[in-house]
């Protein structure tokens, strides 16, 4: 007998890395000066982060940590 099993439904994700991105940029955040109803948007219908850690102050570094899961220092990409 056939039967169907029940696949638990997996949480939506969106992850957004910027560079030069103030916390203050972002309507949701207060800023009138940028127009940012998109992310507005993700901002009033999901979770938003106030405090965060960047693994190093350049956006390279940081980017090449998420992907391999490695602090800067331990590739060699610092700078």
């Amino acid at each position: 007998m056939g039967r169907v099993e029940r696949v638990p439904a997996q949480p939506n994700v969106v992850f957004l890395l910027v560079d030069d991105l103030g916390w203050r940029d972002v309507g949701y955040a207060g800023s009138e000066f940028y127009e940012t109803p998109n992310i507005d948007r993700l901002a009033s219908e999901g979770a938003v982060f106030r405090q965060a850690y960047a693994a190093c102050p350049v956006c390279s570094p940081t980017r090449a940590s998420i992907m391999a899961g490695k602090v800067p220092a331990r590739m060699d990409t610092t700078d």
